[in-house]
């Protein structure tokens, strides 16, 4: 072989193994920065449980009048880099007491903010709500409302699980998942989170989830969410990042149309030049 010949190939060869690094799967493990329960008062009076050691979905008993419980999760998906293609989304949980045998739980997908106050309570009848605590009919107590009491969330459930004795379980992951996952990646104002609801036809349907506050890290509701790194606007040499090589790539082919002309106006000019500055990522 050639010299001549063997430039081109080595440089093939080298692109060929940026591409496949940018496909390989990344995974990423994260708690959640909110988590509450929604209690449905039979008075006036609110409950919240913002900074409490569990989570509650189901309905509750007669000595809790048979109210129901909601649970909300929230995680921030920021740490995945720019670029990532969500593949796979699952929801790990671990149920700690329940007084009933398998019941279904929904996971939807939030539309309104909610805040985590400071309020502890043992036990789902909760204690009185504290600041930004999100409750029945609040999302930010105590002057912030829900606009439907209750929470509002998208009508079909993201993901069910079937969840009978105590012990962790995973809602395994759907197209439902990965689209919330990837919009809130996309769009962090989007981000509500999920609320989990169980069986609210039965009494004595209630569950206990280990919260984000739980003593062990390992029942604390756990989003793992796998990735491939598709390209980077701008990293035109495939390293993963947009520096200086990039910048001398794009200057290289100023004034010429191609896969460096960023924002697909014919031309490599001033406006691309300000987009890969505005992608620097060294």
């Amino acid at each position: 072989m050639t010299m001549r010949a063997a430039r081109p190939l080595a440089i093939a060869l080298s692109a060929c193994a940026a591409l496949a690094a940018q496909a390989a799967a990344d995974t990423v493990t994260l708690e959640p920065v909110a988590d509450g329960t929604l209690i449905e008062s039979a008075t006036a009076q609110q409950y919240a449980l913002g900074a409490a050691l569990n989570i509650y979905c189901g309905r509750v008993g007669t000595n809790g009048a048979g109210t129901l419980r909601r649970a909300v999760v929230r995680y921030d998906v920021s740490s995945l880099p720019p670029g990532a293609v969500v593949t796979s989304v699952s929801l790990k949980v671990y149920m700690s007491q329940t007084n009933s045998g398998a019941q279904t739980i929904n996971a939807h997908r939030l539309q309104e903010k909610w805040g985590e106050g400071a309020s502890f309570a043992f036990g789902g009848g909760g204690t009185i709500p504290e600041t930004n605590d999100a409750t029945w009919i609040h999302t930010f107590y105590p002057g912030q409302l829900w606009s439907v009491p209750g929470g509002k969330f998208a009508a079909t459930p993201s993901a069910s699980k079937s969840i009978a004795a105590a012990g962790a379980y995973t809602f395994t992951s759907t197209p439902a998942l990965v689209a919330d996952v990837a919009a809130w990646r996309a769009n962090a104002a989007t981000n509500c989170g999920w609320i989990l609801v169980g069986n609210e036809a039965v009494l004595d349907t209630a569950k206990r989830f280990e919260s984000r506050e739980s003593a062990d890290p390992a029942r604390r509701p756990l989003l793992t969410i796998t990735y491939t790194q598709g390209p980077i606007p701008g990293d035109f040499n495939g390293d993963g990042k947009v520096n200086g090589l990039d910048l001398g790539v794009l200057l290289s082919h100023w004034g010429e149309p191609g896969a460096w002309d960023m924002d697909a106006d014919g031309t490599v000019n001033g406006a691309d030049l300000a987009l890969l500055i505005a992608a620097w990522r060294s």
